[in-house]
């Protein structure tokens, strides 16, 4: 046994599958979103047993939620569990998952564009096994004493371009290919590093050319946030926020929150 996987949808079947985990605790859907998973060119089928927050099994191994940062019952899960999430402010340690992850037509789930990677804090002994488990399937793990760059730098790159899927109907692809969303984009990621920065978190520099390598990788990468905008106020909403207390214009921040807003009427006021 490795970890229990709470909320097992697409990016929680593949890291579940990825640390052989042999339990799943079903999410809102009630069910594991995917069954055959593609692992360092192998497809796995995973079939875990799926059990309930009160089981025995769940206090025996550390829980990986994968829920929607919206949808997670907090108060539920135990202090230790970590949070494979986009955004930033959830009451747990976050793991910051550096990949995208598609459907394919012949319904296996796989990474699409670069070979993944999965940014975590120091942790006790029950997560060597799943760190180990991962590498094992091919996954790059860091192990850091401060992972929150990692995670404000994925929260910036959630707050580009996927929201300009949502307000415009492109694809990732598309915006990508399009000279004015693409110079949008990259503005609005620099606007992010600065937010990170003022707020006493520095990405690793160089955070503008690693944009670009990902973005022209994914291709027509569907993200997450277009079957679940909710997920907006954790990223996009969240920034704007932070960008306001800190007193910094962030203009191309506000473009996107601004589309956002008038073509799909998307709310993004940050968690409270």
């Amino acid at each position: 046994m490795t970890c229990c996987v709470f909320g097992p949808g697409l990016v929680g079947s593949f890291l579940g599958a990825a640390a052989a985990s042999a339990f799943a605790i079903p999410g809102p859907s009630g069910s594991v979103r995917a069954h055959r998973i593609l692992l360092n060119g192998q497809e796995i089928a995973w079939q875990p047993r799926l059990v309930q927050l009160h089981d025995e099994q769940v206090a025996r191994q550390p829980v990986l939620i994968a829920s929607r940062v919206h949808e997670t019952p907090w108060d539920q899960l135990p202090l230790d569990a970590r949070a494979a999430q986009n955004g930033l402010g959830q009451p747990r340690a976050v793991v910051t998952c550096f990949f995208a992850i598609d459907r394919r037509s012949d319904g296996v789930i796989c990474a699409t564009g670069p070979a993944p990677r999965v940014v975590v804090g120091a942790a006790d002994g029950r997560w060597a096994a799943v760190f180990s488990s991962w590498r094992a399937h091919g996954l790059q793990v860091d192990i850091c004493d401060d992972p929150r760059p990692a995670q404000w730098e994925k929260t910036v790159l959630n707050a580009t371009v996927g929201p300009l899927c949502l307000a415009t109907g492109l694809s990732m692809g598309s915006i990508w290919a399009d000279a004015r969303w693409r110079s949008l984009v990259l503005a609005a990621t620099s606007e992010g590093e600065t937010i990170s920065r003022a707020s006493g978190v520095a990405c690793p520099a160089g955070m503008l050319a690693r944009a670009e390598r990902f973005f022209s990788q994914v291709g027509n990468h569907r993200p997450s946030l277009l079957d679940d905008p909710g997920e907006l106020p954790w990223v996009l909403g969240f920034l704007l926020e932070a960008a306001e207390d800190l007193r910094l214009p962030a203009p191309a921040l506000r473009e996107i929150a601004g589309l956002v807003a008038s073509r799909h009427g998307t709310p993004l006021a940050a968690p409270s």
